[in-house]
C-alpha cells in the first residue's frame, strides 16, 4: 500500500464538481431524447420485469381507487391520484436497479445494490408526509369555497368543480397550490432516490443535491417535467393502462438523467 505524506495535496483531494451535478447547456429535446433512448433499450433488454413493474402500478392503482369508492371517499381520488405522483419515486426503486446495473454490466455484482437503503426508506416518508399535506390542502381548497359541507359522490363533485363558478375558482386554486406541491416535490427527488441508490449520502443532502441540480438545469427541467406530466396525464386517462409501459420508460430515463447530470 502506497502511503500519501501528509503535506502532499493528495492527501486532501479536491471534490469532484460532478458530484453537486452539472449544467446540460445542450437542447433540452436532444438531451430528453438521450434519456428516454437508454431508456428504451432497459425496457428492450428486461421486458418482462419492465412489464411486470407497469402491471405491478396499474393493479396498485385500481385498487387504491376502489377502496376510496367503496368507503364513500370517491372526492378524493383525483387529489390522491396527484398526491400519488409526489411519492412516485419511492416505487422506481428497482427500476433504477435495473438501469444501473445494465450500465455497469454484468459481471459487477456490487453495482446492483442499494448504497443507503436505510436513507431511501426515510426519503419514502418524507414525501408520503409532503403527500399527506397536499391531500390536506386539497380538503381545506374545497372547504375554503363550498364551506364544512359533506362531500357527494364522485359524479356529483365533478360536475359542481366544472359547471360553477365557485368549482372553476377551487380548481384554479387547488391547480396553483397543488402546482406549487408538484413543483418542490420533484425538485428535491427528481435525482434523490437514484443517488441514494448509487451513493452513500443522507438523505437530506441527496434532495438539497436534486433540488440544485434541478434549479441550476431549470431550462432541461421544466422540459423533462412537462413530458412526464403528459405522459402521466395519458397514463391516467386510459384508465392507467397506459401507465404498465410509461411508468418503467420514465423510471429507466430518470436513472439516465441522473447519471448524465451527476455521473457524466
Amino acid at each position: 500500500m502506497t502511503s500519501v505524506p501528509l503535506g502532499d495535496p493528495q492527501s486532501n483531494p479536491q471534490p469532484d464538481p460532478r458530484r453537486k451535478g452539472r449544467v446540460i447547456n445542450d437542447a433540452p429535446m436532444l438531451v430528453i431524447r438521450r434519456w428516454l433512448t437508454a431508456a428504451a433499450c432497459d425496457f428492450r433488454a428486461h421486458l418482462g420485469l419492465s412489464l411486470a413493474y407497469g402491471m405491478g402500478l396499474f393493479l396498485l392503482g385500481w385498487i387504491g381507487i376502489s377502496s376510496l369508492w367503496m368507503l364513500n371517499l370517491s372526492w378524493m381520488i383525483l387529489p390522491s391520484l396527484a398526491g400519488g405522483l409526489l411519492v412516485g419515486p419511492i416505487a422506481t426503486v428497482g427500476l433504477y436497479r435495473i438501469s444501473r446495473r445494465r450500465q455497469s454490466g454484468p459481471n459487477t455484482g456490487i453495482a446492483a445494490g442499494i448504497a443507503a437503503p436505510g436513507q431511501i426508506l426515510l426519503s419514502g416518508i418524507i414525501l408520503m408526509v409532503f403527500a399527506l399535506m397536499w391531500l390536506r390542502s386539497a380538503t381545506l381548497v374545497f372547504a375554503v369555497f363550498f364551506g364544512l359541507l359533506p362531500f357527494a359522490g364522485f359524479t356529483e363533485t365533478m360536475g359542481t368543480l366544472l359547471a360553477t363558478p365557485q368549482g372553476i375558482a377551487t380548481l384554479i386554486v387547488g391547480s396553483i397550490v397543488g402546482g406549487l406541491f408538484a413543483a418542490l416535490g420533484f425538485a428535491v427527488s427528481a435525482f434523490s432516490i437514484p443517488m441514494l441508490i448509487h451513493r452513500e449520502v443522507d438523505c437530506f443532502s441527496a434532495m438539497a443535491l436534486s433540488f440544485n441540480a434541478t434549479t441550476h438545469n431549470f431550462r432541461l427541467m421544466l422540459h423533462w417535467a412537462l413530458l412526464v406530466s403528459v405522459a402521466t396525464l395519458l397514463g391516467l386517462i386510459t384508465g392507467l393502462i397506459g401507465l404498465i409501459v410509461i411508468f418503467p420508460l420514465l423510471g429507466y430515463a430518470t436513472w439516465h438523467a441522473y447519471f448524465d447530470i451527476f455521473e457524466g
